[in-house]
């Protein structure tokens, strides 16, 4: 029997905004929905993204990042994204394509050399962005003190939010189905509620795409 293909989602925002609380409790109500689903992020434990995950704490220039990321991101699509999908699992992945577009250019990487080298991999089936108040967002990364580099700069929630804003618009234009939910508006397990709504639309509209078309009345 063939098995149906699962569905990709990915959720982005600024560091702070709530990503991985909020993948893990969309992971939580997709399986209570009886629903099979694998949660993954970037970058991963491999070595390509723990040399990735290093080098931000270092000078390494933004262009060798970005294809350090870049390259995690591809070797994560062959090992593990597009096995579960095609298993027929809902992967969730905290991190994707629109932290590609984003994280380099706060080392003045170009957007276009940003898009070509992340030019190849899969779209998203939902690309979920998250936002919040940059005040709010500056104010846990001062309770919890700076993860990496880029959260040493004063104004880096507020010239993070703006560069996943136009992530959000690329991806759109490219035909890219995305949501946009404000963090700071509703709790982590009400923000599952709305992505796991959007899922179900999506599964909703391959079911009906797949059933057979009524020839017109004459």
């Amino acid at each position: 029997m063939h098995q149906p293909r699962g569905f990709f989602i990915c959720v982005d925002g600024p560091c702070g905004v709530g990503k991985t609380t909020t993948v893990q409790a969309l992971g939580d109500r997709l399986r209570a929905a009886g629903l099979p689903t694998h949660l993954t992020a970037e970058p991963t434990s491999q070595d390509i993204g723990a040399l990735a995950r290093a080098r931000v704490h270092t000078d390494t220039s933004g262009h060798a990042l970005a294809c350090l990321f870049a390259a995690d991101r591809y070797e994560r699509l062959h090992t593990e994204i597009r096995p579960h999908v095609a298993a027929g699992d809902i992967v969730v992945s905290d991190r994707y394509v629109a932290a590609g577009l984003v994280m380099q250019r706060l080392d003045g990487v170009d957007l276009d050399f940003l898009c070509a080298i992340n030019a190849s991999v899969d779209p998203p089936d939902l690309a979920v962005i998250l936002t919040a108040d940059p005040a709010l967002i500056a104010q846990r990364l001062r309770q919890r003190g700076p993860h990496n580099r880029y959260q040493h700069s004063p104004d880096i929630s507020a010239e993070e939010t703006a560069l996943y804003l136009d992530a959000a618009h690329s991806l759109s234009a490219a035909g890219v189905q995305v949501l946009r939910l404000e963090t700071s508006l509703y709790p982590p397990d009400t923000l599952a509620t709305m992505i796991h709504t959007r899922i179900e639309a999506l599964r909703q509209e391959r079911l009906d795409s797949a059933l057979p078309q009524k020839e017109p009345t004459p």
